[in-house]
């Protein structure tokens, strides 16, 4: 995904389409919750909500399928934000949160997240119960996952919930400060040491050969001078040699040795860069000076990698990067609010922040295009002025041109051809979708 802002900057980065799993027939429980928190992770809602209603008939155990439909069903929007259909989406979430806390009493955060949407819903009106103290007595400690799920409900930044997460997004900065690094780092193969072997054997081989010449020459003094200059170029073959031979050694090394040591795993990485997003919404909430309760919906994440980024697939055929560009979209009633920086995973440095807003009345376009086509099996190239061949990637641009003149342009680009990893969600597909909506009901 390439993003373009007031400033011309760039983001890259591909979209994995959530919205594009068919269930099956066969998918178990598992496979259908695993859906369903992948389309959540990417605010896939309308999707979310099929795949855990599916794993909930197919008799998917525990309180996490009821919690996490209940999640799936609010869409990302608190209760005083959805209009006329609050009263009848609060039914349907309020029955799977009671379910949840039926199957297991202690599911703190499925109280916790009633607790939320109640205290906004209800509001100066009559709440038939249980009461948001009561179910705020049962939340007990909360896991900084779910944490993080319920902050968009919050009403204010000052909740003891939402400065817990973000005391957990600070924490995660200096704890993985000494091995995260080595995530990035490739095992490095033994090097090629062929041809300085064979140049060292080949100076041995004239230092053995000066030796029978300087004994021939105790009968024969002619082979003495032979000797002297066969040996000499066979000394310095073999110390040129043992030299190149010693440099490629010594930086296999030093690569080993850079790689040896804890690595953090593929679930470690995830859950570090979800409390960036905690850690960076707090920072962007606090640059454009907006409040969690001036939104119509959870604010918007589209994240993608940087420019001059290190990457490694991990072992879930996941791609990660060191360095991401996250751009932030604050929706209001009237107005968009955009925060976009450059941010350091490894280092934890932010860099290159700005912001700016504009309404909904200036957006002048809205277009999806391809960048790219070829048929599905074929081969599709790009051949340079000297004849040089290589492969493209497919791009899928989402623009959103306002007033005429600045532009947010996202490309999603799907993988590159032969290539079977994909990549984080980048959350393109979702902020499009929202700010349709938005642009409709302006309409």
């Amino acid at each position: 995904m390439t993003t373009f802002d007031q400033q011309e900057q760039h983001v890259f980065g591909d979209q994995i389409n959530a919205d594009t799993v068919h269930i099956n027939p066969s998918d178990g429980p598992k496979e259908l919750m695993e859906y369903g928190r992948r389309a959540v992770a990417e605010r896939l809602y309308q999707e979310a909500v099929g795949y855990f209603a599916a794993a909930i008939a197919k008799g998917a155990r525990g309180s996490a399928p009821h919690y996490y439909l209940a999640l799936a069903l609010l869409g990302g929007r608190r209760p005083s934000r959805m209009g006329r259909e609050a009263q009848q989406v609060m039914a349907r979430v309020e029955e799977q949160l009671d379910k949840a806390l039926q199957v297991d009493p202690d599911t703190g955060h499925a109280a916790l997240l009633w607790a939320a949407i109640k205290r906004d819903h209800y509001a100066g009106r009559h709440d038939p119960g249980p009461s948001v103290s009561y179910l705020e007595s049962l939340a007990g400690e909360v896991d900084p996952v779910h944490a993080a799920e319920i902050a968009p409900f919050l009403d204010s930044r000052e909740n003891p919930l939402w400065n817990d997460a973000v005391a957990v997004a600070k924490a995660g900065i200096k704890e993985r400060e000494p091995d995260v690094h080595r995530y990035f780092l490739r095992t490095p193969d033994l090097p090629a040491t062929a041809g300085p072997q064979a140049i060292m054997a080949a100076g041995a081989a004239m230092v053995a050969l000066a030796l029978v010449l300087m004994l021939a020459s105790l009968s024969t003094s002619a082979y003495f001078p032979l000797g002297i200059l066969v040996g000499a170029g066979g000394a310095v073959l073999a110390v040129k040699g043992f030299r190149q031979y010693d440099a490629l050694m010594s930086k296999y090394d030093r690569e080993m040795a850079a790689v040896t040591g804890p690595t953090p795993d593929d679930e470690q990485m995830d859950r570090w860069l979800h409390f960036d997003k905690i850690g960076m919404l707090d920072h962007a909430l606090r640059y454009v000076d907006r409040e969690l309760d001036d939104l119509i919906c959870e604010p918007q994440f589209v994240l993608s990698p940087a420019l001059r980024t290190e990457e490694a697939v991990g072992d879930d055929g996941i791609r990660r990067f060191s360095r991401y560009k996250f751009v932030i979209l604050l929706l209001g009633q009237s107005r968009i609010s955009v925060f976009s920086c450059e941010w350091d995973f490894v280092r934890c440095v932010v860099s290159k922040a700005d912001a700016f807003d504009f309404r909904y009345r200036d957006i002048t376009a809205l277009r999806m295009r391809q960048l790219h086509e070829a048929p599905q099996g074929s081969r599709l190239v790009i051949t340079d002025d000297e004849g040089e061949e290589s492969e493209v990637r497919f791009a899928k641009v989402f623009e959103m041109i306002i007033a005429g003149s600045d532009r947010i342009a996202v490309a999603i680009d799907v993988q590159e051809q032969n290539d079977d990893a994909e990549l984080q969600p980048t959350g393109a597909a979702a902020a499009e979708r929202l700010i349709r909506r938005q642009l409709d009901d302006a309409a």
